[in-house]
């Protein structure tokens, strides 16, 4: 993203996030009861439109056919990385790490987390939006949370993070969410290579990525190429992905073991019963986490 300058891609997670706390409880995926009033422009009224049942089906059509599988995509991701993150509070870490955090609320919306200390790590352009609308929203900052203003492109993360009084003794999970698509490869490569120092063996990594086939055109997606007219058409390109089949050993390279990858597609039919839901999915979008290794775990 260009220098201050507020993310789109993060005020449309938000949206979505924004719209799907308004669905009943019975189908509602989770509560994000920020996510709103971090809206701006066109977001914020047409999530007001949204709020509207009469209008709300209306808003849902018009997402799905200009931005097919997105809207999905992200609540199913949501979802699917808020199980994550409260397993592992569970289990026993004692911080968390969101890297390139958003307008996500993490650290505030879940009831586990609000007991951690939580780093939220973002481009100096959408924190300063955030820490703003927050402090006019609440009043005050929330108590756990360290903001760490990093540019994944220039900045040390590791020495950012340090200086925020993160602690590497310590239990840690990391959530990398809609973030690597947008980086190049080096820095894709720096990121991992600076958590595999920053975290305690048995940390957890959480992390998005986009199919690399339907980034490059080499594997036929639903909606791929319209992903990629729109990306290039904006200020947030893609520019990076994995290949699901490559992706445990260029982990094992930096020390992490793979423990899940899957689609949100295939994460939308975990979820889909439950709910009363027919959620689509994204075929090429994925949730994967990994667990930081002792070194000879990685060598076996």
């Amino acid at each position: 993203m260009q220098d201050g300058k507020e993310s789109q891609t993060a005020q449309y997670v938000a949206f979505c996030r924004s719209i799907e706390t308004h669905e009943p409880p019975a189908r509602r995926l989770f509560s994000d009861p920020f996510a709103f009033a971090l809206l701006s422009g066109s977001y914020r009224t047409l999530a007001r439109i949204a709020h509207i049942p009469i209008f709300g089906k209306l808003v849902y059509s018009f997402l799905d056919l200009g931005w097919p599988y997105s809207r999905s995509s992200a609540i199913m991701r949501t979802r699917a990385i808020d199980d994550y993150v409260r397993d592992a509070i569970r289990n026993g870490a004692r911080q968390m790490v969101l890297l390139g955090a958003g307008l996500d609320c993490r650290g505030s919306r879940l009831d586990e987390a609000k007991g951690i200390t939580v780093f939220e790590v973002d481009h100096p352009a959408t924190q300063q939006v955030k820490e703003e609308r927050l402090q006019a929203i609440t009043g005050k900052l929330p108590t756990n949370i360290r903001y760490v203003a990093v540019n994944f492109e220039r900045d040390d993360l590791e020495t950012r993070l340090i200086e925020s009084s993160y602690d590497p003794a310590l239990l840690t999970v990391v959530v990398w969410e809609g973030v690597i698509d947008y980086l190049t490869e080096s820095a894709v490569q720096s990121t991992f290579a600076a958590l595999a120092r920053l975290l305690l063996p048995s940390s957890l990594l959480i992390f998005t990525y986009t199919h690399k086939g339907a980034l490059d055109g080499s594997k036929n997606f639903p909606g791929a190429r319209r992903w990629r007219y729109l990306s290039k058409a904006g200020d947030e390109s893609f520019l990076f992905g994995f290949d699901p089949d490559e992706l445990a050993e260029k982990l094992k390279h930096h020390r992490f073991l793979l423990q899940s990858d899957a689609s949100t597609e295939e994460i939308a039919q975990r979820y889909n019963l439950s709910f009363d839901r027919k959620e689509t999915g994204n075929q090429a979008y994925r949730v994967a986490t990994a667990k930081r290794a002792e070194m000879q775990q990685c060598q076996e």
